[in-house]
């Protein structure tokens, strides 16, 4: 047993501590409270942020940053401010993240404020310094450490502030200068600001983008100092699918280097390695020269092959080694090395066969923006190979594992302006993608009857070409055969529940022409899935899965491009063997705009129903002008590659000549209900004013052109119900693709629309009897119409926008918008007009029933005419008093 004193405990405690203490330190870590002297006194502003501004609960009042070049030395100050329960939650933990290989990280203070009383809570025991590698994933181990502290007991109205300095700077880049300084970001920010200390001496350029605080500048001895100081930054959220190259902060690039060819020449430095002595390296010239037989085509394959597919990817980027890629003699002998380590080693291996190949810098995140930039290292984020051969130049990326057919036609991603680190070279070249891989895929499903139990048939044959084919040639590498033949079923099974499949995928691989074929075999049980609604009635639905997975889904339109899935190039043809006799339309159309085509056609002869889809993108990324129409045709293409059958009683049909009964009958009802409405608006007797029929006008000025309006009304509600669909199966049977809530607002939507159009047309004819009768009610009718007409709109647009945001469904809101705010206007128009205006006043002044009207004014006339003149049918006035009411009444 052991015998454990109190003196004991406490040496071993005090023992702990202490190599605590010392591993902190051994990583570069320390605490110490005494802040450098360089460092600028500033001044800020105590303004508080309104609650709207803040995320998460909290948000910076202060962000300080002091960078000085020739101590090497960054000195960041934050206060944090604590404004819920929410940011006590989110915003009490202190992280510092820095390489121990070249920095030192110095904590002067941790201080929670509260009342204005401070908490001082900095205690280098309390730190925990972690090995940070989130990039392992990827396969790139940085060798950073994260300095954390979580900090017990804060509330809400506490001040978290705490400072700390990063001494030292990568090595690799000698004494040369470059950074970005951000003034913006994901949230607000009270107070920002940054400065740069440098000898006076120092040639630094400085480049703007987006809305920057103003430079200001000042003289301390030997250095010179430069400032940006602002309040209240702005913020900018992250979309989807923003290109790579979008950043609309407001930053500073500073760089002292002072064209591309200081980082050519930097780059020859680092990349210099003697292999004369290097027997594992001069071993595998030997292998490849005797593998090609003196072929440089056969070599430069060969080569290539090796670096990319068996030294396998994982970049050990500590300290300079960020940068400076490792000795190829190393990532030889160890079999793995990030894309610069491969890619001197594929450079070193070509020379050794007296083929002439270059480093390449490139960043994957700007591409073509590149040049945007000041020239600096940091510019770019991977490295490939330039291979100048027989005359042409062949762009390789070594990282890119599984790639076959011709070398010289091998498959390069990027459209980019690069930097080749050849001597002498001071400019970036643009190297365009070379994409010409397709997928082709040919499926047939021999559909069985409705019968339950049957099972149908479903083969799938896909051919991929060129980059696809590398692309899915790295997926089997990746996933195994099983593996992705588990991936597929899986796949399918979301489209066609009750798929199994009856024999492995089998796959070809043509490696000399580049070309990867899959064939699988399934069965589908009950294809035919009984009608919720109609028990009598069954759907087999068909799907263009490979054309809909190619789109990007965007609920609103936005001031900035979206990129798209690029490369994509898909053929897919789906051949459906019905069983027995079916009458049903041919289709074709085209939905194209330069960023993308999409073609279809659909064909039906004797018993094969024949679907053929091609779409591609043209382009990586569309504008922002381009966006809402991108919207709108996503949605026409997603509904026609959706196709349904429905076989019910014997007969069959497709869905889209389908009839909705519960849709009509509504629609009948709807109708009935409004014609009995008008006929009693209209047989609704009125009083008149003989005075104002006698003088009144006949229909013009104004009133003509509403004439040709109500005129077209009818016709235009009556192609608005039947051309959208209204009382087709098809619109209804969308509701089975939606979750509970959004198939019953659908539906409500459509049966809504559907009773207001249906009322609307009825309103509008009689409307248009009333107008052209000059009905002493029609203005009262017809405001009330153009008002109702107006919230149905409003209404329609609520629910338009519901559906959108709650559903997959993609509706056009923008659009509805704007035909809401063009009848707001036209209907406030035409109803002022109808309220101020003396010519409706005297043209509507008829009532019902005439009779009595008439009537009236024929006596009126008879009292106000007593000259027996003769008429032009030689009777005189009181002749033709003296004739009947009736035939007055005619003559009349």
């Amino acid at each position: 047993m052991l015998n454990i004193t109190p003196r004991k405990t406490l040496l071993v405690t005090l023992f702990l501590f202490i190599n605590l203490i010392s591993f902190a330190q051994r990583q570069g870590f320390s605490v110490d409270k005494k802040e450098s002297e360089w460092l600028e006194k500033i001044s800020v502003s105590d303004q508080k942020l309104a609650s709207r501004d803040i995320q998460d609960g909290y948000y910076l009042s202060l962000y300080e940053l002091q960078n000085n070049i020739e101590t090497r030395q960054q000195y960041t100050h934050l206060i944090r401010e604590i404004a819920s329960d929410n940011g006590a939650q989110n915003g009490s933990e202190v992280s510092v993240t820095y390489d121990p290989s070249y920095q030192q990280l110095t904590f002067h203070k941790v201080i929670v404020w509260r009342n204005n009383q401070p908490i001082d809570k900095l205690k280098a025991s309390a730190f925990k310094v972690i090995q940070n590698e989130k990039e392992l994933s990827r396969f790139i181990y940085s060798g950073t450490f994260n300095a954390y502290l979580i900090l017990d007991d804060v509330r809400k109205g506490d001040r978290i502030e705490y400072a700390y300095t990063l001494k030292g700077e990568n090595p690799v880049f000698g004494n040369n200068y470059y950074n970005h300084f951000y003034f913006e970001g994901g949230s607000k920010i009270v107070n920002i600001y940054t400065n740069l200390i440098a000898n006076k001496d120092r040639a630094l350029q400085f480049r703007n983008y987006n809305k920057v605080p103003a430079l200001k500048t000042k003289a301390k001895g030997d250095l010179k100092v430069y400032e940006w100081q602002g309040q209240l930054t702005n913020t900018f959220q992250t979309q989807d699918f923003e290109p790579s190259w979008y950043d609309p902060l407001g930053r500073v690039q500073v760089s002292e280097y002072k064209s591309w060819k200081d980082i050519v020449d930097w780059a020859l430095q680092i990349n210099a390695y003697d292999l004369s002595a290097a027997p594992a390296f001069n071993s595998k010239v030997k292998e490849l020269k005797t593998a090609s037989k003196g072929n440089a085509t056969a070599y430069l394959e060969l080569a290539t092959r090796f670096v990319q597919d068996q030294v396998r990817y994982m970049g050990i980027e500590m300290g300079e080694y960020s940068h400076r890629p490792n000795s190829p003699e190393k990532v030889l002998k160890q079999r793995y090395g990030d894309c610069k380590d491969k890619s001197i080693l594929l450079i070193n291996l070509l020379k050794s066969n007296g083929i002439t190949a270059y480093p390449v810098y490139l960043s994957t995140y700007l591409k073509e923006k590149t040049t945007t930039l000041l020239p600096t290292p940091g510019a770019f984020n991977h490295a490939i190979v330039v291979v100048e051969f027989e005359g042409r130049k062949i762009w390789i990326d070594p990282t890119i594992s599984d790639q076959r057919g011709p070398i010289k036609d091998i498959y390069f991603p990027y459209t980019a302006n690069v930097l080749v680190v050849k001597p002498g070279n001071d400019r970036l070249e643009l190297v365009k993608s070379n994409p010409k891989g397709k997928i082709n895929s040919q499926s047939t499903i021999k559909l069985a009857d409705t019968l339950e139990g049957k099972k149908s048939e479903f083969e799938i044959r896909t051919t991929y070409t060129a980059n696809c084919a590398d692309d899915i040639r790295s997926e089997i590498s990746s996933s195994g055969a099983d593996g992705l033949e588990k991936n597929f079923a899986e796949y399918y099974a979301k489209f066609y529940p009750g798929i199994a499949s009856v024999k492995n995928m089998e796959i070809i691989d043509d490696e000399k022409n580049n070309v990867v074929t899959l064939v699988e075999k399934y069965e589908i049980e009950n294809f035919w899935q009984k009608d919720a609604e109609t028990q009598t009635k069954f759907n087999a639905n068909f799907y263009g899965d490979m054309i809909s997975g190619e789109l990007r889904k965007l609920n609103r339109s936005r001031s900035f491009p979206m990129t798209l899935k690029y490369p994509s190039n898909v053929h897919q043809t789906l051949k459906v063997i019905l069983p027995g006799y079916w009458k049903l339309d041919d289709e074709k159309g085209d939905i194209s705009q330069p960023y993308y085509s999409f073609k279809y056609d659909i064909r039906h002869e004797g018993d094969t129903l024949t679907f053929d889809y091609d779409y591609s993108n043209l382009a990586e990324e569309i504008p922002a002008t381009a966006i809402q129409q991108y919207i709108k045709d996503r949605a026409s293409i997603i509904n026609n590659v959706s196709y349904g059958l429905y076989w019910n009683s014997g007969a069959a049909t497709s869905d889209n000549a389908d009839i909705n009964g519960l849709m009509v009958a509504i629609g009948l009802f709807t109708l009935i209900l409004a014609t009995i409405l008008c006929v009693f608006l209209y047989y609704r007797k009125g009083t008149y004013q003989l005075e104002e029929i006698k003088s009144a006008l006949p229909i013009g000025g104004w009133l003509a052109l509403l004439a040709i309006g109500l005129v077209f009304a009818p016709i235009g509600l009556l192609y608005t119900i039947f051309s959208s669909g209204t009382f087709d199966q098809s619109t209804w049977d969308m509701a089975k693709n939606l979750n509970g809530n959004g198939a019953l607002l659908f539906k409500a939507s459509n049966i809504f629309e559907c009773m207001v159009n249906v009322f609307t047309f009825a309103f509008s004819i009689f409307m248009l009897m009333m107008f052209f009768k000059r009905m002493k009610s029609f203005p009262k009718y017809f405001i009330i119409y153009r008002a109702g007409y107006l919230v149905f709109i409003f209404i329609d647009v609520i629910l338009i926008a519901i559906l959108n945001a709650k559903t997959t469904l993609d509706y056009d809101v923008a659009k509805n918008i704007r035909t809401l705010v063009f009848q707001l206007i036209m209907s406030a128009l035409w109803i002022t007009y109808f309220i101020k205006s003396s010519r409706v006043k005297q043209t509507f002044v008829f009532t019902y029933p005439a009779s009595e009207w008439r009537n009236a004014l024929i006596m009126d006339l008879s009292r106000n005419i007593n000259v027996p003149t003769p008429n032009q049918e030689g009777q005189s006035i009181q002749e033709v008093n003296e004739q009947t009411p009736q035939e007055n009444n005619e003559r009349l």
